[in-house]
C-alpha cells in the first residue's frame, strides 16, 4: 500500500507531515497543549535557575577564604598586643592580620548605622572590644580550622572569636534543605505535568478517532500508525519548552539588573542557565510530550 508521495520511501517525512497535519487540525487542543508544557518547563527552570545561583553564591562565599575576628581582653598594653599579633601573623595559613582599636571599632559601627548612629549618642568607644582582624588561606580545612581557633581562644589575650566560615557552613546546611525542597517540587510538578499533559492529549487523541480509525481499517499498523502520534506529541513538547525557555529569559533579563542594585553581594555570581541545563529542560518537555501522547492513545484507543 503507498500513501502518497512521502509515504513508504519517505517515511520520516511522512511522519513528519501527518504530525503536522493533525496539530493544524486541532488549533485549540495544540495550542493547550503547549501551554500545559510550557508552564511545567518553567516552574521546574525557576526552581532550577534560583537553585544554581544560590549554589554559585555559596561556592563563590566558600572562595574567599575565612575571616576571623579575634577579640581582645580590655586593659591589655601594646606590648601584649603586639606579642599576640606576632604569634598569629607567624602561623603558615594567616595571610593577613590587622589591628582594630576601640576607637575604629566606634567609628565603624557609627558609619554603618548610618542616620541611626544617634543610638549610640551617651555610650563611649571602651564599651567595644579591639580586635585582631585575620585572613586564612582557602585551603584551611575545617578540622585544622577548628583546631587552631581553640588553640588561639585559649590565649590569655583573647576574649572571644569569631569567624565567617561559620556562616558559610550554616548556609551551605540550609542550601541542602533547598535542595530536598527544590527536587520534591520539581517531583510534583513532573506529576501534576504528567497527568495534565496526558489528559489533555487524551482528549487530542479522541478528537481524532474518527482518523485513526479510518487508518486501522485500511491497514495502517506499526509506526505509520503510532510514529506521528509520538512525534507530533515531542514537537509541541518542544515547542512549549522553548516558549519556557524564552519566559525565563525575559524575567531574568528584567529583574538581574535591579537585583544586582538592590543586592550588590549576589552582582559577581548572577547569571542564567548553563547550556546543558537548558538542553535539559527542552529535552525534558519534548520527552513529557511524547509521553503525553503515548499515555493518550492507551487510553483512547487500541496501541498498535
Amino acid at each position: 500500500m503507498r500513501l502518497g508521495p512521502a509515504g513508504p520511501s519517505h517515511p520520516a517525512f511522512y511522519y513528519l507531515r501527518r504530525a503536522l497535519d493533525s496539530a493544524r487540525a486541532t488549533p485549540l487542543v495544540t495550542s493547550v497543549t503547549v501551554t500545559s508544557i510550557a508552564v511545567s518547563v518553567l516552574f521546574a527552570g525557576a526552581i532550577l535557575l534560583v537553585g544554581s545561583n544560590a549554589y554559585r553564591l555559596v561556592v563563590h562565599w566558600g572562595s574567599q577564604g575565612v575571616d576571623v575576628s579575634v577579640y581582645l581582653r580590655a586593659g591589655l598594653d601594646d606590648s601584649a598586643v603586639v606579642g599576640l599579633r606576632q604569634r598569629i601573623a607567624a602561623d603558615t595559613d594567616t595571610v593577613a592580620v590587622s589591628y582594630v582599636s576601640q576607637e575604629e571599632a566606634w567609628q565603624f559601627l557609627a558609619d554603618n548605622l548610618g542616620d541611626s548612629a544617634e543610638l549610640l549618642g551617651g555610650l563611649e568607644p571602651s564599651v567595644l572590644p579591639a580586635s585582631l582582624e585575620i585572613s586564612l588561606a582557602t585551603v584551611v580545612d575545617e578540622g585544622r580550622l577548628r583546631a587552631k581557633l581553640e588553640r588561639w581562644r585559649a590565649m590569655p589575650e583573647v576574649a572571644d572569636i569569631q569567624y565567617n566560615h561559620a556562616w558559610t557552613e550554616r548556609l551551605s546546611n540550609a542550601m541542602g534543605v533547598i535542595r530536598w525542597v527544590a527536587w520534591a517540587l520539581g517531583a510534583l510538578a513532573l506529576m501534576a505535568s504528567a497527568v495534565i499533559v496526558g489528559a489533555t492529549f487524551q482528549l487530542a487523541a479522541f478528537t481524532r478517532r474518527e482518523e485513526m480509525e479510518v487508518m486501522r481499517l485500511v491497514g495502517a499498523v506499526g509506526p505509520v500508525y503510532w510514529a506521528p502520534v509520538l512525534l507530533g506529541g515531542a514537537i509541541q513538547g518542544l515547542l512549549g519548552s522553548l516558549l519556557a525557555l524564552a519566559t525565563l529569559v525575559l524575567v531574568f533579563g528584567l529583574a538581574a539588573g535591579p537585583l544586582s542594585e538592590e543586592v550588590p553581594i549576589v552582582a559577581s555570581t548572577l547569571g542564567f542557565l548553563a547550556f546543558g541545563q537548558c538542553l535539559t529542560l527542552v529535552l525534558w518537555g519534548g520527552g513529557l510530550g511524547a509521553a503525553g501522547s503515548w499515555l493518550g492513545m492507551q487510553r483512547s484507543g487500541s496501541w498498535r
